[in-house]
């Protein structure tokens, strides 16, 4: 299982993720392809029930988790999308808008 953003390039192996991760995964899969609002994406994907934060001891283990990164990358996406975020042509970076 990959999650693979072909505007950004981002390509993150998901290969690892626990049953309760995937489930989790794939609903945030289907609240960024219905384009739920950006603040209401991140409470869901970063809040307090989320599975990136069970079992980890420390803010850098969150940080380089793979499922934390594909669903930065979809809250960043979303964040585009909507006008909330702007992306800099120049430099392929995001910027709060």
């Amino acid at each position: 299982m990959k999650y693979v953003n072909l505007q950004t390039g981002v390509n993150i192996d998901l290969s690892g993720l626990t049953n309760a991760e995937r489930v989790f995964y794939r609903e945030a899969l289907k609240k960024f392809h219905s384009n739920l609002s950006w603040l209401a994406f991140d409470e869901f994907a970063f809040g307090m029930r989320s599975p990136i934060y069970k079992g980890r001891n420390s803010h850098r283990e969150v940080l380089k988790d793979p499922l934390f990164l594909a669903l930065k990358d979809m809250s960043l996406q979303l964040g585009v999308q909507q006008g909330v975020i702007a992306r800099t042509v120049s430099q392929g970076k995001l910027a709060h808008a």
